[in-house]
């Protein structure tokens, strides 16, 4: 047997040390008389003393176990390394860094807030103001319907005595402006378009506006390149007939009225240089006035005008004539 395999017996008391060294000479004296083969009594003896002796080993051991397996009451408890405690430096850092990040999401939230607030309260403005030059746009509009009437009586006197050749030019061109403004000022205001099938595939025609007021111009403008349309503006019919002398058009908007060369004029040439320019090819001539009695229609067609567009004219009145004139054709012209 061997004693060291006792986890008690590693840390015995003195007493316990010394029988265990008797114990290892009575072993070590047995063997020696065993050796000599003269074992006789004496073995008997070495055996019965070797014996009491590993009895009061066990007897010291199982005392001891109990002792080193519980502390002794009021022993202190053994000592376990000290954990690292977090220092109050440290401690205060981290809560002044957390509530400097509350602090500052708080403020981007407050302007974020604030920047919303103003969005809306732009928003609010934006829409009043919207309102507000709608409805002031459409009572000008409606204040310039009696002048436009008005002058419309002045063109038809009732009396013997019409109204001469330039005075009644001034008139009548003084009413288109302000039926041309009427119908601007109506479109301005909000007024909802009709509904329409999408544009058909012109080919890019060309088109001339002839026109000496440029509300007609920025407005058939608008709505013919909305068409796919290339369309070519002039002011008078001089700069007409230099246009026509580039490159043909499709179709031609020639107001009536205008200062120098009128329509008309302006209509009798244009075929002219086309039959000398373009013999092949013949455009369509459309009057723009506010004047489409059975008589105009016939001078007119005299001049070599195609229809007639009644001023002021609504965009869908527009988009309609050059649907019914243009449709998708393959000869329409290239565009240079």
């Amino acid at each position: 047997m061997r004693v060291d395999k006792c986890r008690p017996c590693r840390r015995l008391p003195p007493y316990l040390r010394l029988v265990l060294l008797l114990q290892s000479g009575l072993l070590l004296a047995g063997l020696a008389l065993l050796l000599t083969s003269a074992p006789g009594a004496w073995l008997a003896v070495l055996l019965l003393a070797s014996t009491l002796n590993l009895a009061a080993v066990a007897v010291g051991c199982l005392r001891e176990s109990p002792r080193h397996a519980e502390p002794a009451a009021g022993a202190p408890a053994p000592l376990t390394p000290p954990q690292a405690a977090p220092s109050v430096e440290l401690v205060a850092a981290g809560e002044e860094q957390l509530r400097r990040r509350l602090q500052a999401l708080e403020d981007d939230l407050a302007r974020r807030e604030q920047r919303l607030e103003r969005l809306t309260a732009g928003r609010d403005r934006a829409r009043e103001e919207s309102r507000l030059k709608s409805d002031y746009l459409t009572l000008l509009g409606r204040e310039l319907q009696p002048l436009k009437v008005r002058l419309d009586a002045l063109l038809t006197p009732q009396d013997e005595q019409p109204l001469g050749g330039p005075q009644r030019h001034a008139l009548e061109e003084l009413r288109d402006r302000l039926g041309d403004l009427a119908v601007l000022l109506e479109d301005i205001a909000g007024e909802e378009p009709a509904a329409t099938e999408a544009p058909p595939a012109h080919r890019e025609s060309r088109v001339l506006i002839v026109d000496d007021g440029p509300v007609n111009l920025m407005l058939a403008r608008q709505v013919l390149e909305r068409e796919g349309l290339v369309v070519r503006t002039a002011t008078s019919g001089a700069e007409a007939l230099a246009s026509l002398e580039q490159l043909p058009f499709d179709l031609v908007l020639m107001d009536i009225f205008m200062p120098g060369m009128d329509g008309m004029e302006t209509s009798r040439r244009w075929r002219d240089v086309e039959a000398a320019h373009y013999p092949d090819h013949r455009s369509v001539l459309v009057a723009l006035t506010a004047n489409a009695s059975v008589e105009d229609r016939q001078r007119f067609a005299e001049a070599g005008l195609d229809d007639y567009l009644a001023k002021p004219y609504r965009p869908q009145e527009l988009i309609a004539l050059v649907r019914r004139w243009l449709p998708a054709r393959p000869d329409a012209l290239d565009t240079p």
